[in-house]
């Protein structure tokens, strides 16, 4: 069955709340807005509230007649307005997803920071591709393996407008002795080793030997965004990938300072797993 994608991508509605933000900030009602940015009211309030599509152009039109162009967030929300669908890969598979799973997405490829963590298994942006086909088809046993790893391929690789995306890592030992063949293990750990030789990139441990609470018992991402304080919370459950609604920054850096070895710690207990492997 298609989805219904009528209402405003979550690219949208990032775009409008921040032209809602400089509109307030330099404290300029709807019809004064429209005045000076040269505009129809009502085609302003659908843009801010994220059912139209404002080209870039006519995002720097507007933040210029509110005189915040030369604002660091301006170039921001310009260059968000050439993608108000997302990435172009994306369209591939949008049609069999959820809209909430597209605005997830879509969030995710237009993030700075991604700091990732992952209990029973590897998180998903650290996954290489061996590691990926021999555990999806049990994850998801209905799904063709080929198109998601076509889909988790450019959701590793894609970077929004060719900015650098850092990307923190922490992964609980248990996720790195699962019960499969020892050459795929072995291949998902030097992908690890791999990602942490990447100036981009942190990958942390969690060894086995660490205390147990209840923060680190749900795998969770935190999104950052650039030119902006913006942070989102996905929470990952045996349901899927939905948006958590409180702030899980003290969640991450409590299990990073209480359980993670720091990211050269963490090299070598890598390389001693591999060596376990051998």
């Amino acid at each position: 069955m298609p989805v219904d994608y009528r209402a405003p991508n979550i690219n949208a509605r990032r775009l409008g709340l921040y032209l809602q933000r400089a509109r307030e900030f330099v404290e300029l009602t709807y019809d004064e807005a429209a005045f000076v940015a040269r505009c129809d009211v009502e085609w302003l309030i659908r843009v801010e509230t994220g059912f139209a599509s404002p080209a870039p152009e006519e995002v720097e039109r507007i933040l210029t007649s509110y005189d915040v162009r030369e604002a660091e967030v301006a170039d921001i929300m310009i260059d968000l307005a050439s993608r108000p669908d997302g990435p172009a890969w994306l369209a591939r598979h949008a049609p069999r997803m959820k809209a909430s799973t597209r605005d997830i997405l879509i969030s995710e490829s237009e993030a700075s920071v991604v700091r990732t963590f992952g209990v029973q298994l590897v998180p998903a942006l650290a996954r290489c591709e061996t590691y990926f086909r021999r555990l999806e088809p049990e994850i998801h046993p209905d799904l063709d393996v080929d198109e998601e790893w076509d889909l988790l391929h450019h959701r590793q690789t894609y970077r929004a407008a060719g900015r650098p995306r850092v990307l923190d890592v922490i992964v609980d030992e248990r996720a790195l002795t699962l019960h499969v063949e020892p050459d795929v293990m072995a291949a998902q750990l030097r992908h690890l080793l791999d990602l942490g030789a990447d100036p981009d990139t942190v990958v942390r441990v969690i060894p086995k030997r660490a205390a147990f609470y209840e923060l680190r018992a749900h795998p969770f991402d935190l999104l950052e965004f650039p030119g902006v304080g913006d942070r989102l919370g996905l929470s990952h459950t045996a349901l899927g990938t939905d948006f958590c609604p409180t702030d899980l920054t003290g969640t991450w850096e409590f299990i990073e300072e209480r359980s993670a070895l720091a990211p050269d710690r963490s090299r070598f207990h890598l390389l001693d797993l591999l060596a376990d492997l051998a």
